[in-house]
Formats: C-alpha cells, sequence, structure tokens
C-alpha cells in the first residue's frame, strides 16, 4: 500500500520554507520534469544521430505530420468564440456535443450520451484528480489492479490526497500468470484481498480505477470481467473510474487471432452490478489522436452531484477554446477521423510486430497477448539485471523500477514502440547491447 512521508521531512519543509504541511509534503515526492528537461536536450535527430531514443514514455508521435496538416487546414480563428471566458470553464459547446456523438457511437453507449454528463479537463491525469478529489478525503484509498503506470499516483495522491491500493494477483488463489490479470473470478479475489487489506490498515476505500485498455499490458478486459469488477463495486458502494484512454488505438496482432476486443463499461447495462451514479468514464485526445501535449480530457459521469462539484474547481484547468475547437474538428470530420485512426491501428500493428520480433530474437520474453495501447511488456529479470546475490545494486534498481511501474515482480519493464522505425530500432539495439554487458560483466 502507498504510504505517506513521515512527518520529519514535512516539519522540515514547513520551517525552511513557509509552507503548508500539504505543500511539504510534496516537496519530497520524486519529480521526473527535470529528467525529461534534460532527455529533450538530447534526443536523436537527424542533427543528432548519436542522440538519445526515449522508449519510456506512452506517447504516439507516429501521425504527428497528420496531425499538423489537419490543423493548418481547418483551424478557424473566431474572436468571438475563443477569445473570451464564452460560456465558462466546463467545456465549450461545440466539443461536448461533438464528443457526446463520438462517445455515443464509437463507444457504443448503451444509454444516452448527455451534454451535462461531460466535463473538459486537462487530460486523462485531469480527469483523474478531478475524481479522486471529489470521492476521497485525505487519507482514503482506491484500489487498482498491479501492474499500472505509476503517473497515475500522481493523479490520486498529489493534490487529492488519497491512497493508491494495489491488488495483487501473484498470490491469489488458482493464479498461474498473466492471463489471469483479465478473468473475472481472480479479479474478485484480488480485489477482495486489496479491501480486505486496507480495512486493516484503517484505510476507507472508496473506488476502483481500472485502465481498459490495459496499461502497461495492452489488453482489453472481456465484459464478463468488467460486469464483475462493477458487481464488487456495487456490492461495497465503491466508485468506479474506467481511464479508456486508449480505447481507440486497438490493433490487430497476428499473435493473438482470438483477441478481445475493446468494451467500454458505457456500452454495458450495469443497472444490476452497480449504483449508475458510481461509474465514470476518463478519456482523451492525446493517445488515439496522437496530441498529448494538448492536454485535452473529458470526464463523463452520471453523477449530478459530482459534476457540479468538479464544476467549481473547473476553472483551475480551464482548455482555451481555441485547443477545443481542434479537438472537435477533428471528431466532427467524419472522414479525416475514420481514416487517420484506421492508419494509426495499421501503424501499431507494424511496430508492435517490429518490437516483439526484436524481442524474440533476442530471447526476452514478454507479454505476447497485446492488441492495444502503444508498448510491450518484457521481462529483463533473464539478462540477470536484478541480481540476488547484490543488494546494493538490486535497491537502487527497484529505487528506478518502482518510480516507472508499480508491479508484483521486478525485471519486467513497459518498452514504448511508437516511435519512428529506424529511432526504434536503434534504440532496442542499444538496449539490448546494455542488458548483454550488464549480463556479463555487472553494472560498473
Amino acid at each position: 500500500m502507498a504510504s505517506s512521508i513521515s512527518q520529519g521531512p514535512v516539519d522540515k519543509a514547513v520551517a525552511k520554507y513557509g509552507l503548508s504541511e500539504r505543500a511539504a509534503g510534496n516537496t519530497h515526492h520524486f519529480l521526473p520534469w527535470d529528467m525529461l528537461e534534460d532527455t529533450r536536450k538530447s534526443l536523436r535527430s537527424p542533427r543528432n544521430p548519436d542522440g538519445l531514443v526515449f522508449l519510456g514514455v506512452a506517447e504516439n508521435p507516429l501521425l504527428y505530420k497528420d496531425v499538423s496538416i489537419f490543423i493548418k487546414n481547418n483551424l478557424t480563428i473566431s474572436p468571438d468564440d475563443q477569445f473570451g471566458y464564452g460560456v465558462g470553464p466546463r467545456g465549450s459547446p461545440r466539443l461536448k456535443k461533438a464528443l457526446r456523438s463520438f462517445l455515443q457511437n464509437n463507444f457504443d453507449a448503451e444509454k444516452p450520451i448527455l451534454e451535462k454528463q461531460l466535463l473538459i479537463l486537462p487530460g486523462v491525469a485531469g480527469v483523474l484528480d478531478a475524481l479522486a478529489w471529489s470521492i476521497c478525503d485525505d487519507g482514503e484509498g482506491i484500489i487498482i489492479p498491479v501492474p499500472f503506470w505509476s503517473g497515475i499516483s500522481q493523479g490520486v495522491g498529489e493534490r487529492a490526497r488519497g491512497v493508491m491500493i494495489p491488488a495483487i494477483y501473484q498470490s491469489v488463489e488458482g493464479y498461474q500468470g498473466l492471463d489471469d490479470l483479465f478473468d473475472p473470478k481472480i479479479n474478485r479475489k484480488a480485489l477482495k484481498n486489496a479491501l480486505q487489506q486496507a480495512t486493516k490498515d484503517n484505510v476507507r476505500v472508496r473506488g476502483v480505477i481500472l485502465c481498459n485498455p490495459h496499461n502497461p499490458l495492452g489488453r482489453c478486459y472481456p465484459v464478463e470481467t468488467l460486469r464483475e469488477i462493477a458487481g464488487f463495486c456495487g456490492q461495497h458502494d465503491l466508485h468506479l473510474i474506467c481511464d479508456e484512454v486508449f480505447a481507440m488505438s486497438v490493433y490487430d496482432n497476428p499473435e493473438v487471432p482470438d483477441a478481445v476486443p475493446f468494451t467500454s463499461v458505457l456500452a454495458l447495462n450495469l443497472d444490476d452490478k452497480i449504483n449508475p451514479q458510481n461509474v465514470h468514464v476518463a478519456y482523451g485526445m492525446g493517445k488515439d489522436l496522437c496530441a498529448a501535449g494538448f492536454r485535452l480530457g473529458v470526464l463523463h459521469s452520471r453523477n449530478e452531484g459530482l459534476i457540479t462539484a468538479v464544476s467549481t474547481i473547473s476553472v483551475l484547468g480551464w482548455i482555451p477554446y481555441i485547443v477545443q475547437d481542434i479537438w472537435a474538428n477533428m471528431l466532427t470530420d467524419d472522414v479525416f477521423r475514420v481514416d487517420f485512426m484506421d492508419k494509426n491501428c495499421r501503424l501499431l500493428t507494424e511496430h508492435s510486430a517490429f518490437l516483439t520480433t526484436f524481442l524474440r530474437e533476442h530471447d526476452i520474453p514478454y507479454y505476447s497477448k497485446v492488441n492495444a495501447g502503444v508498448f510491450a511488456w518484457p521481462d529483463v529479470s533473464v539478462t540477470n539485471l536484478f541480481r540476488p546475490d547484490d543488494q546494493f545494486y538490486r535497491d537502487r534498481e527497484m529505487t528506478l523500477w518502482n518510480r516507472l511501474l508499480a508491479s508484483e515482480e521486478p525485471g519486467w519493464f513497459r518498452v514504448s514502440f511508437a516511435v519512428e522505425k529506424e529511432a526504434l530500432h536503434i534504440g532496442l539495439e542499444r538496449l539490448i547491447k546494455t542488458l548483454r554487458e550488464v549480463e556479463a560483466e555487472g553494472w560498473k
């Protein structure tokens, strides 16, 4: 279970900087931004062919050029609609209308999507922050299946002061491997164990977060598992938060001819499982439309009180209308949107195959039943990267690993494949070279 910073360092930060205890606690959190700034300065480019190849972030730059051309050809400057305060921070009527139609049709929503159920927020991280702030008091918890991308912890914990409660699977009776993370019965057992452990730790649980498609495993949850998880939440009066940001980044994988297709919780009638006002969906522009830097996310909820509460703080994450118009343009241009998403999925198929072929050729195992997202989940523990006989290096690598991902078993890392193929090949060659050197000689 996630733990808070001890009081001693917090008191020192309060005295030194004159901060609130809340802010002082954050001064001791890991910040990746300096590292990212340095990385950006050193990235591989035509002018810097020996620069870094970054395979650690779940961005999708494969169609940046297509996005750029579309914006240049379709963005209209409308001062009356874009330069003023307009209708306020909850989202432009034009974008909400576009999203209502998009979610209704592309997510196969079982019930009508209403514009009043939608709020535009700064990315999916902003949606998760708003939801955690809405349902959790300080120190209350949200369960999340392991492994998960550790950035979710920021959305839950940094401002809302929620606690991430990992649902562990390897200790569940009947667990045999990663496939079981998508099994309905195994999920219920893992969630039940997490809830019981939180209760023992005096942490009140308020909800469950589910990434569907899964991040980092890159697989979609079957309907029966979604219903089982919803039933668990309903039984214990918990909120179900579904992060569906990779919903349209589902591609064909020849290794998985019987892959489970994506099903949104919006497509299911869960009234017999959970109170509909306790089901919330987070989606965004960043992944499926290759524009993570636009920081555009949408919250869908049928909880009138929650929508009202989040509306009161939405002014703090007000998205410029001109940026909202870009997303609306993409969603309402059916020819562009369909062609773009089809092209994106074809490229994801190619790049996923490129990465997994490389891993097989170098005898690195990976989770093979992947067909969504922009990443794979290889196990580099076979290279003896995590040596049990050397505690110093093991501790150092565990620190790095925990900052990137939250998993049960060290040695598994998320590798992104949505980069230009030549750069992907160079990055992978550098990775295997490093791993083989570590295997042969140890860390130097």
